[in-house]
């Protein structure tokens, strides 16, 4: 009894037992979710993502392993949290602005909602893209002065214009730039074979533009023509033998898309054994800075060159000018080079034409792409 002579209390104990194991186990799941999956999860994607788009704009910018000191991928974990940092190490030519590049890794940190860091060093600029204080992409862009081969005594261009189908007229609007260009022309297409013809009439070399599995597939389709990763040899072969045949006069080949698939060794060579049974050359159109192709190439015993330039990654013909000023650097810098634009760009013929008087007048000489392959 109470001294006030009433029964004592009783506490319910066991209710707030009960909330509290509640109460825990709840605070235990969200650590569990956390700690074991979300983070690990997500974070893999979004590196994945980030890499993805970093090796996209490098390619644009001409960017070629030739470049890539190194490349080391890094597995980090923090507070339950693991990701991949990947440094990379490049050589940037001389006297080259770094403002597009930082432009291009500034446009993917907004994308994927990163913070973009550049800090200057003697010799030598990193960058950064971070989500907090997890390193994603670090680039160390070298600028001192590397060992080159002297350029060859008359600076070479080959100009190659992509993804040529749909329209016949198109064509006359590069002819009458009066300068020699190659067609890389899409197969399969209702006017594959008359374009191809056409080319061929006005002195233009021709190749198949072969479509090729992309990484992301699900938002870049090469369609119905294309060499896919799932398909067996059988099936990649027909795919192969069917392409060709719908594109005459074709002296090479260049892959339209294929960042999947030209970094797969095994289906490239099959295609490089069947391109060498065709006596045919190859151009990789360097969608991929991981791509296999050249090193395929060359054990398989067929000619290979590789793309530095695409011209018109941004349909404007500032910048169209732009890139073909690094072409020009390029030029004069290794004594060839090759730049790739797009049959269907509105504003490329116009920037080729007001730019092609600039390369004649500092003596580079354009060529039409078969004639850098030894013995074409």
């Amino acid at each position: 009894m109470r001294p006030d002579g009433r029964p004592p209390r009783l506490v319910n104990t066991h209710g707030s037992t009960r909330r509290l194991i509640l109460f825990g186990l709840v605070i235990f799941g969200a650590w569990y979710m956390y700690a074991h999956w979300w983070p690990r999860h997500n974070l893999r994607m979004l590196g994945g993502r980030i890499e993805n788009s970093v090796n996209h704009r490098l390619v644009s910018l001409g960017i070629t392993d030739t470049q890539v000191i190194s490349e080391v991928h890094h597995e980090r974990s923090r507070w339950g949290q693991v990701w991949v940092e990947t440094e990379r190490k490049l050589q940037w030519p001389p006297g080259r602005s770094l403002v597009p590049l930082q432009t291009e890794l500034k446009a993917v940190a907004e994308e994927q909602d990163l913070r973009f860091t550049s800090i200057d060093q003697q010799g030598s600029t990193t960058i950064t893209l971070a989500w907090g204080p997890l390193v994603f992409q670090r680039l160390i862009l070298l600028q001192k002065t590397p060992l080159s081969v002297p350029p060859a005594a008359i600076p070479e261009v080959a100009f190659v214009i992509d993804d040529v189908a749909y329209d016949m007229e198109t064509m006359d609007h590069y002819a009458a730039l009066g300068v020699p260009l190659t067609f890389a022309i899409l197969p399969r297409d209702k006017h594959s074979k008359l374009l191809a013809q056409k080319a061929t009439d006005m002195n233009f070399p021709v190749i198949l533009h072969l479509p090729m599995e992309p990484i992301d597939l699900a938002h870049n389709d090469p369609g119905g023509a294309a060499l896919y990763l799932r398909m067996t040899p059988q099936e990649l072969h027909e795919q192969f033998e069917r392409d060709v045949a719908s594109v005459p006069h074709i002296v090479g080949i260049n892959n339209h898309m294929g960042s999947a698939f030209t970094e797969d060794e095994s289906k490239m060579i099959l295609v490089m054994r069947w391109v060498k049974e065709k006596h045919l050359f190859f151009l990789d159109s360097r969608t991929s800075m991981h791509s296999i192709v050249p090193r395929v190439a060359k054990r398989m015993g067929v000619p290979c060159l590789v793309n530095e330039t695409f011209l018109d990654n941004s349909d404007d013909t500032e910048a169209i000018k732009h890139q073909l000023d690094q072409v020009l650097t390029l030029a004069m810098r290794h004594g060839r080079t090759i730049a790739i634009g797009h049959y269907r760009r509105k504003h490329l013929t116009e920037a080729l034409a007001q730019k092609i008087p600039e390369f004649r007048a500092r003596g580079v000489r354009l060529v039409t792409l078969p004639s850098l392959y030894p013995g074409r």
